[in-house]
């Protein structure tokens, strides 16, 4: 250690002594300015890191009373309940999960809105089953021409629903029925439009007798369409909807019946598909879904060939009951069997002449003559 300097002065008194600051003192004084200017830092950045996770915190935590809200809302809304507090969680957890990809999808395309529906407290695997994956063998197509004639014009915007000879949108439930319902909803329209009555027809008339077909774990429009030309369809009220295989047909062959003439498989060509449409009737079609079809709430939706090759969950076969444009995109007017809470009152714009994840690839029609 460094001793003091002392240095004695005359003009001071006999041996008293003077202390000046060393280099020693001077480094040390440094040294704990230092030392203060680092504490201070710490002091800062400590305060500043507590005050950030604070307000993630908060946000969290307002993260997460948004999610319960809406989970409230949804419980409401749908009548849900369930039987353990635990499924209650665990429902909680897939809602919470579900909203924060659709809402990601949203961001993704600001042309498309997604929201809460009946389908948001529900697994991936629950909501395969209802779209299980099937294999269609390609049909000829076959076109009656006394019904279809070439270099006529059509118009740039049709919807049969302004003729009244659409059926209202239906509820398949969790029974992978949609070919029966796309099937049944385009025979509802061509019987209409010909015979100028509108009736309901049984779905599941063709779940429980079909046996092409695989009940509800799917089946295909065009077999669906082959058995009406044979046997015939009952009415909704004749043969109620059950939601469920009953493995045993019940068709009265003694009971009204709406058969159809003909069908056929069309050229995978949408601009035929939109003249069809548009001068004979609605037609069925197969299609991939991914998972954000399930929150689709309205605009026009235009997966990518990526996710729609990619993300597939299943198969999904509709109605298209038209076919228009907005702000330069064409679309499609798609009749769904899924309720009307889902989508637009049950329908849903899909992107038209990019073949939007197969929809041109298995197009199906009745004809009635």
């Amino acid at each position: 250690m460094v001793s003091p300097t002392v240095v004695k002065s005359e003009s001071l008194k006999k041996n008293e002594p003077i202390y000046l600051l060393s280099e020693y003192d001077e480094d040390r004084k440094i040294r704990s300015k230092w030392l203060k200017c680092l504490l201070y830092a710490v002091l800062i950045l400590t305060l500043v890191f507590t005050i950030q996770l604070l307000i993630e915190r908060r946000e969290n935590v307002g993260e997460i009373d948004r999610y319960q809200k809406m989970f409230n809302d949804f419980l409401v809304k749908f009548n849900r309940s369930y039987e353990t507090p635990e499924e209650l969680e665990y429902r909680l957890s897939i809602f919470r999960e579900n909203v924060r990809e659709f809402e990601e999808e949203e961001r993704k395309n600001p042309g498309v809105d997604f929201d809460v529906n009946h389908f948001t407290d529900r697994t991936n695997f629950e909501l395969k089953t209802i779209v299980p994956q099937i294999k269609i063998r390609n049909e000829t197509a076959r076109i009656h021409k006394q019904l279809y004639q070439e270099g006529e014009s059509r118009p740039a915007s049709f919807d049969w629903r302004h003729y009244g000879v659409v059926t209202s949108v239906k509820n398949q439930g969790q029974c992978g029925s949609c070919w029966a319902f796309a099937a049944t909803a385009a025979i509802e329209s061509q019987f209409a439009i010909r015979r100028r009555y509108l009736v309901e027809l049984s779905e599941q008339e063709m779940v429980d007798c079909d046996s092409r077909s695989h009940g509800c774990n799917g089946g295909v429009p065009l077999y669906a369409m082959e058995f009406v030309k044979r046997k015939g369809l009952e009415t909704e009220d004749d043969y109620p909807y059950q939601g469920h295989e009953t493995h045993q047909c019940r068709l009265d062959t003694k009971s009204r019946r709406v058969f159809i003439d003909d069908y056929g498989q069309l050229q995978q060509n949408e601009d035929f598909i939109a003249e069809w449409v548009s001068r004979i009737g609605p037609v069925t079609f197969h299609m991939n879904v991914i998972k954000s079809m399930f929150s689709y709430r309205s605009g026009i939706f235009n997966p990518s060939s990526q996710d729609c090759q990619t993300r597939s969950t299943g198969a999904h076969a509709m109605t298209i009951v038209g076919y228009g444009v907005e702000r330069s995109q064409p679309y499609w007017i798609v009749k769904n069997s899924w309720s009307k809470s889902w989508g637009e009152g049950g329908y849903m714009r899909l992107a038209r002449g990019v073949n939007a994840c197969g929809v041109a690839q298995y197009v199906a029609a009745p004809i009635i003559l």
